[in-house]
């Protein structure tokens, strides 16, 4: 699949970046208030290649596959793989990236999505305003 287009968000976070991590690494989303659970249908959430369920608050079920985890980089990278409804796009790959911010003890977290060409601007958009969301969801995690 080609991917056409990426979209990136940042943020800092209040927090020190192993505790940042450890939040994420997990791929639980505990921390997303979009998501309602996820669950392991292939591996574990720590194995490359595993398979996951995510289900969100709204009912929709997607299916992402880990493609890339390094506890030495801190990033994790995922594919959907499949949905129970039709998505607008035909591929996305997300990665989260945590990097420390050495001079406050903080955080800055990054979150970059490669669409597929058929990926319109009503999709960046969106993508775009719900990763700003899951930083603020994050941020609060923290506390």
């Amino acid at each position: 699949m080609i991917h056409a287009c990426r979209t990136f968000e940042s943020c800092r976070l209040s927090a020190p970046a192993e505790k940042v991590w450890a939040l994420i690494r997990p791929m639980s989303f505990s921390w997303w208030k979009l998501v309602d659970k996820v669950e392991s249908t292939n591996g574990t959430p720590d194995q490359v290649g595993s398979l996951h369920a995510l289900k969100y608050k709204d009912g929709q079920s997607i299916s992402i596959n880990i493609r890339e985890l390094s506890d030495i980089e801190h990033f994790v990278t995922w594919e959907v793989v499949s949905s129970d409804e039709a998505l607008p796009v035909s591929s996305t790959i997300h990665t989260i990236r945590v990097r420390r911010i050495t001079a406050s003890n903080e955080t800055f977290v990054e979150w970059s999505t490669d669409f597929s060409s058929d990926a319109s601007a009503e999709v960046i958009q969106d993508s775009k305003f719900k990763k700003l969301e899951a930083f603020k969801d994050m941020e609060a995690a923290m506390k």
